[in-house]
């Protein structure tokens, strides 16, 4: 274990993968769901925008060319991305990326966890590829108003479309950290736990102003269902459990 703590990783494709390997049969055991074959690589920070937010709005048919101008809102989320950016499970080509110069090279087991985070959404998106479709499509239209008025985007606007989606999103992302907290405890008890980045809630954050910690919010609900095996049928049922204004776990037993 000192070992992995101290000594510096090169972060490349070859390391991510072989760590891929390692963590998804932990995932599994910890979730219950599959995870199948997911293509990972390590890329650079100076590319994360381009591959992690450039990369989702090409798939949305939106003609974002890597060397266009930028304006301030894009360079503002081009900063945020590569510098916090960890790593990213990119859905619309079923994808893990780490960037390597923004995880811990001395830290082997808080690069698994992140990793771990990643194939959790992996295995979410394989289980229920419903809840994925209906995050798609509400950032399809954030990005789309945005482009339409770029110098002037209407953030309340956008926020009260965001908040359609947010019961799906406090789902996934309560979840996944579930999953990354319950590999520290059982794999990786010695690991410094990096803070994670997430992609989907930071493009919900730019463009429709809400605070990150609400999309964690329902760590309870989802440590009940997990414990009673009942799981999915939170995710049949987002929207209801999934009431901030509420109680999260006084819900999930109604």
């Amino acid at each position: 274990m000192g070992e992995d703590l101290m000594t510096k990783l090169i972060i490349d494709d070859q390391l991510v993968e072989r760590l891929v390997e390692q963590v998804a049969p932990l995932v599994n055991a910890v979730t219950g769901w599959e995870l199948g074959r997911v293509n990972c690589r390590a890329v650079p920070k100076e590319r994360a925008f381009e591959e992690l937010i450039l990369g989702r709005l090409r798939n949305f048919g939106i003609p974002a060319l890597d060397d266009a101008p930028r304006g301030i809102f894009d360079r503002l989320m081009e900063y945020f991305v590569e510098g916090n950016a960890l790593a990213a499970y990119l859905s619309w080509n079923e994808e893990l990326v780490v960037i390597r110069e923004n995880v811990d090279d001395s830290n082997l087991d808080g690069l698994k966890l992140v990793i771990g985070h990643e194939l959790a959404h992996r295995a979410q998106h394989l289980r229920h590829p419903d809840l994925f479709t209906q995050v798609d499509e509400v950032a399809h239209l954030i990005a789309t108003a945005y482009f339409e008025d770029a110098l002037q985007p209407n953030l309340e606007q956008l926020a009260t479309t965001v908040l359609k989606i947010q019961p799906v999103m406090t789902l996934l992302e309560s979840h996944a950290m579930y999953v990354q907290s319950m590999l520290a405890s059982r794999y990786f008890p010695a690991a410094r736990i990096e803070s994670h980045f997430s992609l989907p809630v930071l493009l919900f954050r730019m463009f429709g102003g809400l605070k990150t910690s609400q999309y964690t919010a329902g760590a309870s609900a989802v440590a009940v269902a997990m414990a009673s095996g009942d799981i999915d049928r939170l995710y049949q049922e987002p929207g209801r459990v999934f009431d901030l204004g509420g109680d999260l776990e006084g819900n999930l037993r109604r």
